[in-house]
């Protein structure tokens, strides 16, 4: 079964991208802040990152620095899921490592597309 993270800091957000995918029949866990999203990446590696850019404690770009920078999440797709709409915030995000940059208010088939997507271009981690 794939695994997906999902990182927002919101509780209605975390709740909302976990029942979108519930029925794509996957293993999803939500946690609120980025040092909660590096530790559990460090102990069983997703294989798909959602993440939000603002996050109480580190930043969405920190996390997305430290599963670029970690072998052991090579590999791993990482969807941004913020409400920056900056061109230099899409920009960064690119050139960060981000897979796909998607904007909130989002449509939860949107959401089901790229992760369904993502998952069929990649292999699941061991």
């Amino acid at each position: 079964m794939h695994r997906v993270l999902v990182v927002d800091d919101s509780h209605v957000i975390r709740r909302l991208v976990e029942v979108c995918l519930e029925q794509l029949d996957l293993d999803v866990l939500t946690v609120g802040s980025g040092n909660e999203a590096c530790s559990e990446m460090a102990t069983l590696p997703p294989d798909v990152l959602i993440l939000d850019v603002g996050l109480p404690d580190i930043s969405g770009w920190d996390v997305l620095d430290f599963a670029r920078g970690e072998r052991s999440l090579d590999g791993l797709t990482i969807i941004m899921l913020t409400g920056r709409t900056d061109a230099a915030d899409i920009d960064r995000a690119e050139a960060s490592g981000a897979d796909r940059y998607l904007i909130k208010p989002f449509r939860p088939s949107e959401l089901r597309r790229v992760v369904l997507d993502t998952l069929h271009e990649a292999p699941a981690h061991s």
